[in-house]
């Protein structure tokens, strides 16, 4: 009996070719990481197979960022070397988002409840708090997503999106890729377009709440998909990215 071929993503093969290398020694512990570009050539890949690479090794354990220093190799390495068939890709996370929550609050806007809509107000009000931690917004922002699939009554909505904002914590690229930081950009994000979906959602409007949640969607991950298009120029780029660009443009 023949095997089944499982195709391994690009960027797995070189999580795993980097962790190899980190684990031998030839990358000291605590060093700093080689520049992407250097990686780029070195390994002969994408510069969006790298990030996402190194993506991964952060969630592995072998490499920390550091803010406003860049990637190091990590001071202690896991016990033994981490299985990363497992690990989702960062930019499947962006995808998977961009399919999923537009149709969740299409459904969740027949059948929230007015105390549901109460709560998404607060949960507004606490993300435009602009003297509050980047960690208590956050957490504000993610109630607000479950409190939407929580009010459909299916508990796999739920999960799946539970599981997403938990993936997300453990991508820190994200928030740094995503903290806005000025008024304008906090009343655009926290509460024009959340506000846009409640809005659809109190008035039983399930093409419209599909539509801001597809808005929204599409602006959170519009500036990580700008930057990699930026660094890519549209070419060798993997398919998933590929296709998040199409959604992004196509909203």
């Amino acid at each position: 009996m023949l095997n089944p071929i499982i195709q391994t993503p690009r960027y797995r093969l070189v999580a795993d070719e980097i962790a190899a290398r980190i684990r031998a020694g030839d990358l000291p512990l605590d060093s700093k990481m080689p520049a992407d570009k250097d990686l780029v050539v070195q390994l002969g890949v994408s510069r969006t197979t790298v990030r996402e690479a190194m993506i991964a090794l952060e969630l592995m354990g072998y490499v920390i960022t550091r803010y406003g220093a860049g990637a190091f190799v990590a001071r202690t390495l896991p016990a033994v070397p981490v299985e990363t068939s497992g690990l989702p890709g960062y930019f499947e996370l962006v995808e998977a988002r961009f399919v999923i929550e537009p149709e969740i609050a299409a459904i969740a806007a027949k059948l929230i409840t007015p105390e549901e809509i109460a709560q998404l107000e607060t949960c507004i009000e606490g993300m435009c708090d602009a003297t509050s931690r980047l960690a208590r917004i956050e957490a504000f922002d993610s109630e607000f997503h479950l409190i939407v699939a929580r009010s459909t009554g299916n508990t796999v909505f739920v999960s799946v999106v539970k599981d997403f904002w938990l993936a997300r914590q453990r991508f820190p690229e994200w928030t740094r890729l995503n903290n806005r930081q000025s008024a304008d950009d906090i009343a655009q994000f926290s509460r024009d377009e959340h506000t846009a979906i409640v809005t659809a959602l109190a008035a039983g409007d399930a093409d419209g709440a599909r539509a801001a949640m597809a808005l929204h969607c599409r602006n959170s991950g519009r500036p990580l998909l700008e930057r990699w298009q930026m660094l890519e120029h549209d070419s060798d780029s993997e398919d998933v990215l590929l296709r998040l660009k199409q959604r992004a443009g196509g909203i």
